[in-house]
């Protein structure tokens, strides 16, 4: 991963405007952790009331790289009934356990036995903006479609007044994605929530100025964005994609049809982007 430091609006517009990124995390502990008990009085240490109720939920997530402990599972039950059983001492309550949408969720990565600690403030994988109903085979992560569009570099492309075609396009990831940067969308403006937003750490005057300057810039309503066009062979991939695009508030911004690659065509009449994500490998057959 990629480490940064800053205050906690650095966090917050990172979870906000971050297009490539899968996590946002806010290290709070780091101990040596080459035995269970060693976790777990690690884990122990830190004081979980200052970012969980004790009537609250958690999840724990846990990774390990060239360490003694290497099952996930275990370390990260090590790691829960050190949170549980700190708050079962102090308060006689204990949080409860929910993998799916918890009020906390905590990571913990153990790497040559030094374990660091964390708040994920991003809650839901950052790639899940909140437009993909349904998914064509082989769908492109959008976080990953974000990443070949802006190498590409097609924010440039933009700024020079070109257009991008997608002549595969699926259930439409990098077209949207590409109507996203264009129209200057935070990415998490779509999505329904946020980790920090149930976590006793939050600052809501700190995150409240922020989401309402992405809302400004919020520009779908533009009129002069370049053209962006999808198109595929399968008409319930087109039909995917379009159900996307609403979804993602970007339907006027790209057109979307079923094409024959060998019809597909430059949009706009200045020098563009072509990309594409090819069908590939077994998990199409």
């Amino acid at each position: 991963g990629v480490s940064f430091a800053g205050p906690l609006a650095t966090a917050y517009r990172a979870c906000l405007w971050s297009r490539t990124a899968s996590r946002i995390l806010l290290p709070i502990a780091r101990f040596p952790a080459a035995t269970p008990e060693a976790l777990y009085a690690g884990v122990r240490s830190v004081r979980w009331a200052e970012h969980l109720s004790p009537d609250g939920t958690l999840a724990v997530d846990f990774a390990s790289s060239d360490s003694q402990i290497t099952h996930t599972h275990f370390g990260a039950l090590k790691a829960k009934d050190a949170i549980v059983d700190q708050f079962r001492d102090e308060t006689g309550r204990r949080p409860s356990i929910d993998v799916a949408r918890p009020d906390l969720r905590v990571n913990l990565h153990l790497r040559k036995d030094e374990a660091t600690l964390s708040i994920d403030l991003s809650g839901e994988s950052l790639h899940r903006r909140g437009y993909r109903e349904r998914g064509a085979q082989a769908p492109l992560k959008e976080n990953l479609a974000a990443a070949i569009l802006l190498l590409a570099r097609w924010p440039e492309v933009v700024r020079e007044g070109g257009g991008l075609v997608d002549p595969m396009c699926g259930s439409g990831t990098l077209p949207i994605e590409a109507a996203l940067l264009a129209a200057d969308v935070a990415p998490g403006l779509l999505r329904s929530s946020f980790g920090f937003l149930r976590w006793r750490g939050h600052q809501p005057e700190v995150w409240g100025p922020i989401l309402e300057e992405a809302k400004a810039r919020d520009g779908r309503q533009r009129t002069d964005l370049p053209p962006i066009a999808g198109f595929d062979v399968e008409q319930a991939a087109v039909r995917s994609a379009q159900v996307n695009a609403r979804k993602a508030g970007v339907a006027p911004l790209v057109r979307l049809e079923r094409r024959e690659l060998s019809m597909a065509e430059p949009v706009g009449e200045k020098p563009g982007l072509f990309v594409v994500n090819p069908p590939y490998g077994e998990r199409l057959r």
